[in-house]
């Protein structure tokens, strides 16, 4: 079988099947490079909104609660949330730690499961499903009086739920006044104390690095410093 076009070049059907194959093959090879793109421009985009979304609810709170210096850090996650924040969340439910961990799994960036920090099991942490999508959590830290644990997962139950891919950690500082990421100077002291934007410091710097043999805690960090960029050598 031939195929003639008007030009009279002629096809068989051998060369059309090559073409094609070549052609699927060039597609297999590049499509998992642009959704890869794709999904970190997305990923940046949400990000960045989330965190322009409780830094001015953070600022509406100040209005009635005073400034953030002022706040009561020693509050269980469940009391902090609903005195400085519940009532200015644009929020669709509301659910506490001990249920949220009944469906709700959250793993490592090194793709262990989140057991041991303050974010998955505190049972009087506190999550709000916001309109825009997303979940933030509010922990709670025994002891701990200058800063808050936030989480923000950035697509709400849906997959992955994984650290440092839809799932980041931020903190309301009490010293820094307002919403920072956490690894960032103090914001996150029990896992090491940032005093610059130290790039190499929140890949390498231990157990909390953005890296994918840890648990990538600072990811949001490492995004910030970027400029709100997902870099190459982001561990995606």
């Amino acid at each position: 079988m031939r195929f003639e076009f008007k030009n009279n070049h002629a096809f068989t059907l051998a060369e059309v099947l090559i073409t094609l194959g070549v052609i699927g093959i060039v597609a297999a090879m590049t499509l998992p490079v642009l959704i890869g793109k794709y999904q970190k421009k997305q990923t940046e985009v949400q990000l960045q909104k989330s965190f322009t979304e409780l830094s001015q609810l953070l600022k509406l709170s100040e209005v009635d609660n005073g400034s953030v210096e002022y706040w009561d850090f020693t509050l269980s996650g469940d009391n902090f949330y609903s005195k400085y924040l519940k009532q200015y969340l644009k929020k669709v439910r509301e659910i506490p730690n001990k249920d949220f961990k009944k469906y709700m799994v959250y793993t490592n960036l090194n793709g262990q499961k989140c057991t041991g920090e303050v974010w998955c099991t505190q049972g009087d942490s506190f999550y709000s499903y916001l309109a825009s999508g997303s979940v933030i959590g509010i922990m709670t830290h025994p002891g701990q009086d200058k800063y808050k644990a936030v989480s923000i997962d950035i697509n709400g139950d849906k997959k992955p739920n994984q650290l440092g891919r839809d799932v980041f950690i931020f903190a309301v500082s009490k010293t820094l006044k307002g919403l920072v990421p956490y690894g960032l100077q103090d914001a996150g002291i029990a896992g090491g104390v940032f005093k610059d934007f130290d790039r190499n410091k929140i890949k390498t710097g231990g157990d909390y690095s953005c890296n994918k043999n840890k648990k990538g805690i600072w990811c949001s960090a490492l995004i910030y410093t970027d400029g709100w960029q997902i870099k190459d050598d982001y561990p995606w």
